[in-house]
């Protein structure tokens, strides 16, 4: 009897320890789900945080290429502007009203302080108008004339081609 009274307690001794390695099994065990759960929501963030980068990075991208096109055509446009500035600049200093015998700088700053600024505008002038514009640019109406400002300016108009 006292055998088995040796063994029951050597028994019990085993299974408390058994029982005591169990509980700590099982601690463990929750502790592992606990990061295992927190672990996959964490996975789930990231997924998360993964598509929602990569539409923010699709839709910079097509927001990026739509106003790059349209900088690129904006820029088209200015440029054309620019070279139709540049061509017409490159006209006007082609033909000036110093292109006109008889205009000399200082006919050329009166006739530009009252608004002629053109070939043009000397072509389409009549004798009243030259009667009136003579003493404006202090100068003589039989000058202008005997020159023939009109007449040159016509001329000059017809051999470019842009008779008003």
């Amino acid at each position: 009897m006292q055998e088995l009274l040796a063994e029951l307690m050597s028994t019990r001794k085993e299974l408390a320890e058994t029982a005591g390695e169990l509980r700590k099994l099982t601690s463990e065990r929750n502790a592992l789900r606990i990061r295992l759960a927190q672990a996959e929501n964490s996975a789930r963030e990231l997924a998360s945080a993964s598509r929602a980068e990569a539409q923010l990075r699709a839709e910079f991208v097509d927001a990026h290429a739509a106003s790059s096109a349209a900088l690129r055509a904006r820029v088209s446009e200015l440029e054309a502007a620019l070279a139709a500035v540049s061509a017409a600049s490159k006209a006007d200093e082609r033909l000036t009203l110093r292109h006109i015998r008889g205009i000399g700088p200082a006919f050329e700053r009166s006739l530009l302080g009252l608004g002629i600024t053109t070939v043009a505008q000397i072509a389409a002038l009549d004798h009243a108008e030259l009667e009136r514009l003579a003493p404006l640019i202090k100068a003589r109406v039989d000058r202008i004339l005997r020159d023939d400002w009109v007449g040159q300016a016509k001329r000059l108009l017809a051999s470019r081609h842009e008779i008003p």
